[in-house]
């Protein structure tokens, strides 16, 4: 029916459209009988409310904002996925938000997620999270952010342990017989960025090894930078951790087209655990962060905050997966 609406559905029943509104919104309100009537005509008509009516109405929701800096980074590409499906299995829908960096986007999803009654909101940022934009739209009890938040101990959080990645990494190459050891950032300025940029200095500088960062941008291009940096020096590092799956690719490739193999020349890891990693080639050997588990967590984070105000902090571990990108370095 073209011009199906609740005008519709209440002239087929057979009562006043605030009925019919009732019966969606507020069955309690409208005696069983009646709700059952109106339901049973609703199906036959194929009628059904628009959850954003429903939403307006109750003043509540089940729309869950996802907001995310870069849909085409596969890291926000498998939160989005695997929270979608541990979204659907409580009974949420998820939506999916992009900023692209921007902090004026965020905030404008912020204002959505008050028009829509959002009971909560999963941010994850591309920067250091804004906990003055999150005071500013009484945000602080609505929002876990899958990544650390300094100074406020008041918003949920899910990450995973960075330093024991970076840990993980370095033991995993050291073993390898690599003494000369690169690192390149190419992520944005996250907690999650500086935790790993820290712990790789800390960790590689112990004994007579000496940090070698070939670049500590936040760009796609930090990886060919990397690429760059490594072919003009003298006395390159015979391997390379890269700060996450995608700058290891980005850097791989980069050396394979100057003629670099991957490992023979120069062990390149990653750090995610992206399923692209594994059809990649070489196959890449990262360190793996628990992706679902981070989404699902999030949502459970935010759901016992609404019940009983319970604010947890969940950092995750961190597991190595070794594969064809790392080897015994050149003799």
């Amino acid at each position: 029916m073209a011009d199906l609406s609740i005008d519709v559905v209440a002239k087929a029943a057979g009562v006043h459209r605030s009925t019919v509104s009732r019966a969606f919104s507020k069955p309690e309100a409208v005696k069983s009988e009646t709700r059952e009537h109106i339901l049973r005509v609703a199906e036959e008509l194929g009628y059904t409310m628009s959850p954003l009516a429903q939403a307006l109405r109750r003043k509540t929701s089940t729309f869950i904002p996802l907001i995310v800096p870069d849909i085409t980074n596969p890291f926000f590409a498998e939160l989005a996925k695997t929270m979608t499906q541990a979204a659907d299995e409580r009974g949420y829908q998820l939506l999916l938000c992009v900023t692209n960096g921007d902090p004026a986007k965020t905030e404008g999803y912020f204002t959505a997620m008050q028009a829509m009654y959002a009971p909560f909101g999963i941010v994850a940022p591309s920067t250091k999270v804004d906990t003055e934009a999150l005071k500013r739209f009484d945000f602080g009890h609505k929002v876990v952010v899958i990544d650390r938040v300094e100074g406020d101990d008041s918003v949920p959080t899910v990450t995973v342990d960075s330093r024991r990645g970076i840990v993980l990494a370095l033991e995993h190459l050291r073993s390898l017989g690599h003494t000369s050891i690169g690192y390149v950032s190419g992520i944005s300025g996250t907690h999650t960025a500086q935790d790993r940029m820290d712990a790789y200095l800390e960790l590689s500088a112990e004994g007579d090894n000496t940090p070698l960062v070939l670049d500590s941008g936040s760009d796609p291009d930090a990886g060919a930078r990397a690429a760059r940096h490594y072919l003009e020096m003298d006395n390159p590092p015979t391997a390379i951790i890269a700060a996450n799956d995608m700058v290891a690719f980005a850097v791989i490739s980069a050396l394979g087209q100057s003629g670099i193999r991957v490992p023979e020349d120069v062990s390149v890891m990653g750090f995610d655990g992206l399923a692209l990693g594994s059809r990649f080639n070489p196959a890449l050997t990262t360190v793996r962060q628990p992706i679902a588990d981070m989404g699902s967590i999030a949502i459970e984070l935010a759901e016992k905050q609404n019940l009983n105000g319970s604010v947890d902090h969940v950092v995750l571990e961190p597991e190595l997966l070794v594969r064809a990108s790392t080897s015994g370095p050149r003799k």
